[in-house]
């Protein structure tokens, strides 16, 4: 199916193996592709994977893997290290091909972290994106839009290629601006994570962290809750349905705060009913007392609350005011260059600079040569800030290296 989009681009919709190798051929020619995926997850585990859209400079193709059992023609091209893959926001895209096809698109670039560097905001929109960028506006009215009923409408074929399509200039734009600006370098960077296999790995026995409330238990609670979070990730990805269908958050914290547990005491508790306590209860039993019994060494522990020395408020308003003026001066947002619980660790830090540094991202890569650098020296009493009086603003300055000696 051949249709013709409003900005003049083609694009054509594949649902068959035959149809597919001939517009992988021309794709495999680019040098740039732009990448974009359809999916839901309200009722699985595992993302389901219900289109996916790649563009050239000089066509657009909307793949239907519904349809289509046999991608490989696709994941050849996509894997091809020669060619430059585009998403925004790509993280849950990444992670669908890297589970359908077994590796992920390497080289890539992200707009959306593009966008974050050139001063657009930390998490801006393709929409907003493609407003500010090339002043137009994309329609919105397939945002919730069933991907996985069949057959699509033809607004819906519209709406998925309009995000490839206008990917391709967006990417142009700020790949300029990232090299006019000298920032390609922080791209790499800020995508190591994307780009790391391990990014997309479940760490079992890190799985509690993410149930909400966790911050409230004590350890021995947490290794309990532990053991069985780790169960209802395995579950869930056995069975391919949401962790919450399976058991929520809130009675798993409460199997794990109780002092006493068995089957009549998860009989008089909320958000379990008995249909699922006569499938599960004794495994949680097993599990709750596997995580009571553990060596309490092993418990997880919160992070230790830091009381601030004295003058440390003061310190991080001052830290703060430089991270600003740096991000004024690049353009770029301060949160981006300096999060607030970095600050407050860096003021932390400077009530006894002979400590060692504290690890953090300010502190390494471009952002230590943008601000960390000078947020050091700011505390160590190398750089001051000072009103000028012209402009009634702050400005840095260096402190003499006399004036550091006499000092000393």
């Amino acid at each position: 199916m051949l249709a013709r989009m409003s900005s003049n681009l083609p694009y054509q919709y594949i649902t068959t193996l035959e149809s597919l190798i001939p517009c992988c051929k021309k794709l495999a020619t680019a040098k740039v592709l732009c990448v974009d995926t359809e999916f839901h997850r309200e009722k699985t585990y595992f993302a389901q994977f219900a289109l996916m859209q790649v563009s050239s400079n000089d066509d657009c193709f909307i793949i239907d893997p519904v349809q289509i059992k046999d991608l490989k023609p696709l994941w050849d091209v996509l894997h091809n290290p020669d060619i430059l893959k585009v998403f925004h926001a790509g993280r849950q895209d990444l992670e669908i091909i890297l589970e359908h096809s077994g590796a992920l698109p390497l080289p890539l670039f992200d707009t959306q972290i593009a966008a974050a560097l050139l001063g657009y905001g930390q998490q801006v929109g393709f929409g907003n994106l493609v407003q500010r960028l090339l002043k137009k506006e994309l329609p919105k009215g397939e945002s919730f839009s069933d991907w996985l009923h069949r057959p699509l409408t033809s607004q819906q074929m519209l709406y998925a290629a309009d995000d490839v399509i206008y990917l391709m200039p967006i990417f142009q734009a700020l790949k300029e601006k990232l090299q006019a600006s000298k920032r390609f370098a922080w791209l790499e960077e800020e995508q190591a994570t994307l780009t790391s296999l391990s990014t997309y790995q479940t760490d079992l026995n890190e799985a509690f962290w993410r149930v909400k409330g966790v911050n409230k238990l004590k350890p021995k609670q947490m290794s309990i809750l532990r053991e069985i979070a780790a169960w209802r990730e395995t579950e869930a990805q056995k069975k391919d349905i949401p962790r919450r269908r399976l058991l929520a958050d809130e009675p798993m914290l409460e199997l794990a705060k109780r002092d006493k547990l068995n089957i009549d005491v998860m009989g008089r508790m909320r958000g379990l009913n008995s249909g699922v306590i006569n499938r599960f209860g004794e495994t949680w039993l097993k599990l709750w007392e596997k995580g009571l019994a553990s060596d309490p060494e092993s418990w997880p522990q919160h992070e230790a609350r830091k009381h601030n020395a004295a003058g440390t408020d003061l310190r991080l308003e001052l830290l703060d005011t430089l991270v600003r003026l740096r991000a004024e001066d690049c353009s770029i947002s301060a949160t981006i260059l300096a999060s607030k619980s970095e600050l407050s660790a860096l003021a932390s830090w400077g009530n006894n600079i002979k400590n060692p540094l504290p690890k953090l991202s300010c502190l390494h890569g471009w952002r230590n040569d943008l601000v960390g650098n000078d947020l050091v020296r700011l505390l160590k009493g190398e750089l001051c800030l000072r009103l000028s009086p012209n402009t009634g603003l702050p400005v840095i300055d260096e402190v003499s290296a006399d004036k550091i000696q006499e000092r000393n």
